[in-house]
């Protein structure tokens, strides 16, 4: 599996707080299943939950969700651009600990392709990527933009 691993890095980069308290941040996977066909190919799909925990977390909710709207926009666009997998794809909760922290769990529903080939007798197994958005991004450009930049996006 990839993406959790993807999902860690680009919170790490784009969240100043956990960039610099990496410890405060735990990422599991949960519910996972592998989805096959049968069928002649052994090629399959992971399904799973990507957990985020951020703990002690100091921020605005909004300084987490925006990288993780983001990832999901490059990652499962269809989270975002289908209805009914963005009713609950992404959800979460939060357990206000005073008046400035927070410990904060986000569930991702995520799907992972598999594809697995035969060549020279041998098994050749490959994650595909996800089909990328289109170069039209319009306000996330911005989000991108600040994340390779490293400027806050925040007030």
């Amino acid at each position: 599996m990839l993406k959790p691993d993807l999902l860690r890095k680009h919170i790490s980069q784009a969240v100043p707080w956990l960039r610099d308290n990496p410890d405060n941040l735990a990422v599991y996977v949960q519910k996972g299943r592998m989805v096959s066909t049968g069928q002649r190919s052994a090629s399959f799909e992971y399904e799973y939950t990507i957990e985020v925990l951020a703990m002690d977390y100091p921020e605005p909710l909004d300084t987490l969700s925006l990288p993780i709207l983001a990832w999901a926009r490059l990652y499962q666009p269809e989270l975002l651009f289908n209805p009914d997998r963005a009713r609950d794809g992404i959800t979460f909760e939060a357990d206000i600990l005073s008046n400035s922290t927070m410990d904060v769990l986000i569930k991702i529903q995520a799907s992972e392709a598999v594809v697995v080939k035969v060549e020279e007798g041998k098994p050749v197994i490959h994650h595909r990527a996800d089909p990328m958005p289109g170069p039209e991004l319009g306000a996330w450009s911005l989000v991108f933009e600040d994340m390779v930049s490293g400027e806050t996006w925040t007030d």
